[in-house]
């Protein structure tokens, strides 16, 4: 996930000196001193296309000259450290040659951390994000801005970017922090992943089912081999995941183009990314959901083990693992029900019940089976997306249920303080 690099050929394109966030180009105490490296040069200039996405009389130029690297780009000192605990998310206007462009920012200072963006129009203004919510504070004190990252400049129409109203804002925007299981469905849950090595990631429609909420995960053809997507921002879960001996493994539900992708999931501590561990399965169907079951507790030869007394609450997931973006192109994938085995907590000397149902994508005609602890019955409710109650059933641990007044569709089931989204698909 992270580049090293020593700037070669810099040259100072202003003498503004250090600003601080937020800066826009319109004055000079609103200006940052650009510090160019790898034959990029940054200069303020009119703004080539005044209109309702960016009115900004003056913005930033960026042009990236033949003989850098593909890496070129400028980097700006800010006068003091950043603090990313709570507000940790850039945001900015770019002006791009081409769509699908890898805009990358990269913060330096006391460490290094780095996150990119595409661009998704040609010739006109939009606003690109990167949440670096969570990267350590008091560590920062640099921006780099690298335009059209992975690809030499030429000096030309297609190596020339602007940008402009660089600013700091709250990602979250007052949603809570996303824990396990993750559906896509709570309305108060921040959703934001983070992606990495030529990943990008967005909260999407499903592919198939136009009321259902997933996370869409496009590996760019300039992606390298270990891309994937963290299923949070840098700040990870908000609970750990309370791994215990047999309460290892996590279901995702994945829409792949290919059988036989290689998917890998990985779960790490916290800004201790050698404290990990990490398996793998793949896929077996194509343009189709299916459930992919990772056992934590089956790591990959070669890594370590997983380790009941840590806390693990960064869990990523890659696709087409092991194989850079150039070999297949482009290519989109989709993950929901990122969904914990059980939690087998103890609170307050009491013990908690786990209980979940399985699988989470399946036709009428197929069972739905209840795990429990114990001989105590539930009372399942199944809901519709409207929230009307469509099915209710007594259940026992072990218990299979068919849902016979389900037409496909995406439906939520309930039962005491619990509840677990499902997917009913036509039969075949």
């Amino acid at each position: 996930m992270r580049y090293f690099w020593i700037p070669l050929l810099l040259t100072a394109t202003s003498s503004l000196g250090q600003v601080d966030l937020p800066f826009d180009f319109e004055t000079p105490e609103s200006t940052p001193e650009f510090i160019d490296f790898e034959m990029a040069e940054t200069t303020v200039v009119a703004n080539p296309n005044i209109n309702d996405n960016n009115p900004s009389d003056f913005v930033a130029k960026m042009v990236r000259n033949p003989g850098g690297e593909i890496w070129a780009g400028s980097i700006i000192t800010l006068p003091s450290y950043l603090d990313l605990s709570a507000i940790g998310a850039f945001r900015l206007k770019i002006y791009s040659p081409m769509i699908g462009a890898v805009v990358r920012l990269k913060l330096e200072g006391l460490g290094v951390t780095e996150l990119d963006a595409i661009t998704t129009i040609a010739n006109d203004w939009e606003t690109l994000e990167w949440d670096f919510t969570g990267v350590p504070s008091g560590t920062f004190n640099q921006v780099a801005f690298m335009l059209d990252f992975g690809l030499y400049g030429d000096g030309g129409v297609l190596s020339t970017f602007y940008f402009d109203d660089v600013e700091l804002f709250d990602g979250a925007g007052g949603l809570l922090q996303v824990s396990l299981p993750i559906t896509h469905e709570d309305e108060t849950v921040h959703y934001q992943t983070t992606s990495f090595a030529g990943n990008f990631s967005e909260t999407a429609i499903d592919p198939v089912n136009e009321i259902n909420k997933v996370t869409k995960v496009t590996k760019h053809w300039l992606a390298l081999d270990y891309s994937g997507t963290t299923v949070s921002t840098p700040l990870g879960l908000a609970e750990p995941i309370a791994f215990e001996p047999g309460y290892t493994t996590i279901s995702v539900d994945v829409y792949s183009p290919a059988a036989g992708i290689a998917v890998r999931l990985k779960a790490e501590e916290y800004l201790n990314i050698t404290n990990s561990v990490e398996t793998q399965v793949n896929t077996t169907t194509a343009y189709e959901w299916e459930t992919l079951t990772f056992d934590l507790s089956q790591p990959i030869p070669g890594t370590p083990a997983l380790n009941y007394n840590l806390d693990y609450t960064t869990l990523s997931i890659f696709f087409d693992f092991g194989n850079p973006g150039y070999l297949s192109g482009t290519t989109t994938y989709y993950y929901d029900n990122v969904v914990f085995s059980g939690n087998p907590a103890h609170v307050e000397g009491v013990e908690e019940v786990i209980t979940f149902f399985y699988p989470s994508i399946l036709t009428a005609e197929q069972p739905l089976v209840f795990k429990g602890e114990g001989d105590a019955p539930v009372d399942l409710r199944v809901y519709d997306v409207r929230g009307r109650l469509v099915q209710q059933e007594r259940v026992q641990s072990g218990q299979f249920l068919n849902l016979h007044s389900c037409i496909p569709g995406m439906y939520v089931l309930s039962w005491g303080d619990r509840t677990q989204k499902i997917t009913v698909t036509a039969s075949n």
